[in-house]
């Protein structure tokens, strides 16, 4: 099994699920989920959805690592850490095996910095954990308990966000909370990575667009926001020295 199709139609048959079954229960339309086992795509916004139905991990299906078996969800997080603390004031409470100890930013005052693709799942509120942080920031004041940090790839938006900068992002910020020129995170179409830029509304949703700070930035008019999954807000900057 050594390619995305092989693994997928093998978890999916192991389940003894078809094609459209699969596609069913993620959202998604059985054509499109025929490309990703016939090998004519390489990725999808569903692979998160496909692999929970799967039971299996993101990973292994993927790119084959690590074991055939479904990382564990935020909520198993939160009670793994409830087990803990409760073990610290005297309850007794069994841990499941392979429990392993995980920092809660909301208990250190950190936050934790995600990889883009899995802010990308946030916005379909697929299971991204804390085992998805790639490090941890110092938490705002105006950062809700749910925020995240990202850091800042390429130069698109120069000259105020330069590469490896540490942005903060409220995804509790609503669509109707969103106003003009605000600076946005968001994951169109199909593509597993979420982007940073700043949002521009005109009159009609027609006129609604992203667009780099950068004003030497090749594409000054990117994909519209009809075809997007907003992620979050950004509301604040941290710069390490």
């Amino acid at each position: 099994m050594n390619t995305l199709p092989d693994r997928l139609r093998f978890a999916r048959e192991q389940l003894n699920l078809s094609q459209q079954q699969v596609a069913d229960a993620v959202g998604m339309k059985q054509p499109s989920y025929y490309q990703l086992e016939a090998g004519k795509s390489k990725r999808s916004r569903f692979i998160n959805d496909i692999a929970k139905v799967l039971e299996t991990n993101v990973d292994w299906l993927m790119y084959g690592e690590g074991e055939n078996t479904p990382k564990p969800s935020r909520d198993d997080l939160m009670q793994k850490i409830k087990d803990i603390e409760g073990r610290d004031t005297g309850e007794s409470h069994p841990v499941p095996k392979g429990t392993v100890s995980a920092e809660m930013s909301s208990s250190s005052g950190m936050v934790p910095i995600l990889s883009w693709v899995a802010a990308g799942s946030w916005s379909n509120v697929e299971p991204v954990t804390f085992e998805d942080a790639i490090g941890y920031a110092p938490r705002p004041a105006n950062l809700s308990k749910y925020g995240f940090a990202l850091r800042v790839q390429g130069q698109s938006m120069l000259p105020e966000f330069k590469p490896d900068d540490i942005i903060y992002v409220e995804p509790m910020a609503g669509l109707l909370t969103i106003k003009d020129s605000d600076l946005v995170v968001v994951q169109c179409n199909d593509d597993s990575e979420a982007t940073f830029k700043q949002l521009v509304i005109g009159e009609t949703s027609d006129d609604m667009y992203l667009k780099p700070l950068n004003p030497n930035w090749h594409e000054q008019r990117m994909m519209p926001m009809g075809e997007c999954n907003l992620v979050g807000k950004v509301v604040g900057k941290y710069v390490e020295y």
